[in-house]
């Protein structure tokens, strides 16, 4: 077996309404990747918005040129002849993207070669994976943030995750996370300030709701910066996250040696696949932390979390209700749970 071509492209998904204020018209461009081998077995791989374009010219160009022939099964002499040709300073950016999606084409050919779920061949851990819902998002008035949370925890969710430092003062977003809390007992409460606060803005809107019960306060400060990260930690008793769209290894890596975070947050999607994510759940048991899916695309990161004995829960991000539009086949959601397919590979399919 060996690869015949690679064939990528960018999808535009114009979002909801709830997401247009949450990251703008393109929030939910992507990348998808098939990859074909010499006997016609496919393999279909995704990654996210991030200079999407660049990222479907590099992988139609000089990635599919150079594993062209390669065998799709030997997923690590693939990994090191495309780094080796066009990533030699391990930078990120295109090339961790294009990588993502590439890596896990190869999974899902992988799985359907062996005629297996992936999450069996990582390793079947667990069938399924607690789920919880990200809903809270800011275009939302107070009352239909609450509906949002109520309505997900209702359907079974593990618990609501809100977003904060998009627009709004702290004080407010203060009063609206009291609120939800209010509405919703002792349910698991998550934050998300995408990058959005100083560390001092983080301390603050920490201490305003301490007493809040907040499972997680994910990405709190600019730029996932690590110093800052470790100072926070310090400053507050609520466990902190993040990982979503980091694409360094070694940030992983220096995150749990410094002591910085909680709760670690790879996503296959732009971490450089399930094979990258898998090194950094094997990191991050031996560290004793944690890791809680988060960024969306759920389905990709399903096999990994299922299938290593150290998976978390999973993310469902309301944001992304177009993309999973797209999708032909898809994780069923019940129970609370997500559940592995029992399809060889990676257990979903994109509409043409």
């Amino acid at each position: 077996m060996t690869i015949a071509s690679i064939h990528a492209a960018v999808e535009h998904i114009k979002p909801v309404r709830a997401a247009d204020a949450y990251a703008g018209q393109e929030s939910l461009s992507y990348v998808r990747c098939k990859v074909t081998t010499g006997d016609g077995v496919t393999g279909i791989g995704v990654t996210g918005r991030f200079l999407s374009a660049e990222v479907a010219h590099l992988l139609n160009g000089g990635i599919a040129e150079t594993v062209k022939g390669l065998d799709p099964l030997d997923i690590e002499a693939v990994t090191l002849a495309l780094a080796k040709k066009f990533n030699p300073r391990q930078s990120t950016g295109v090339f961790i993207s294009a990588m993502s999606a590439l890596d896990l084409a190869l999974w899902d050919i992988k799985g359907k070669q062996f005629n297996q779920p992936v999450a069996r061949l990582i390793g079947g851990a667990r069938t399924a994976v607690p789920a919880y819902a990200t809903v809270g998002l800011p275009a939302f008035t107070e009352s239909e943030l609450i509906n949002a949370c109520t309505t997900a925890l209702s359907s079974g969710f593990h618990g609501a995750k809100i977003l904060v430092g998009a627009g709004r003062s702290i004080t407010e977003d203060a009063q609206r996370i009291r609120a939800v809390r209010d509405a919703i007992g002792r349910a698991p409460l998550m934050l998300d300030a995408n990058c959005a606060y100083t560390v001092a803005e983080a301390k603050r809107l920490a201490t305003l709701v301490a007493d809040c019960d907040i499972a997680f306060f994910e990405e709190p400060v600019r730029g996932n910066d690590i110093a800052s990260l470790a100072e926070l930690r310090r400053a507050t008793s609520i466990p902190l996250a993040s990982g979503q769209m980091i694409q360094s290894i070694t940030w992983f890596r220096d995150v749990l040696t410094t002591g910085a975070l909680d709760i670690l947050q790879p996503n296959a999607a732009f971490c450089g696949g399930l094979s990258a994510m898998l090194r950094i759940l094997a990191m991050a048991e031996a560290h004793g932390i944690a890791v809680t899916g988060a960024g969306g695309y759920e389905a990709a990161n399903l096999p990994a979390m299922a299938g290593h004995a150290h998976g978390g829960m999973l993310e469902v991000h309301g944001a992304h209700a177009a993309l999973r539009s797209r999708f032909a086949t898809h994780p069923d959601f019940h129970d609370g749970k997500l559940h592995v397919p029992d399809v060889p590979g990676l257990g979903f399919s994109l509409l043409d």
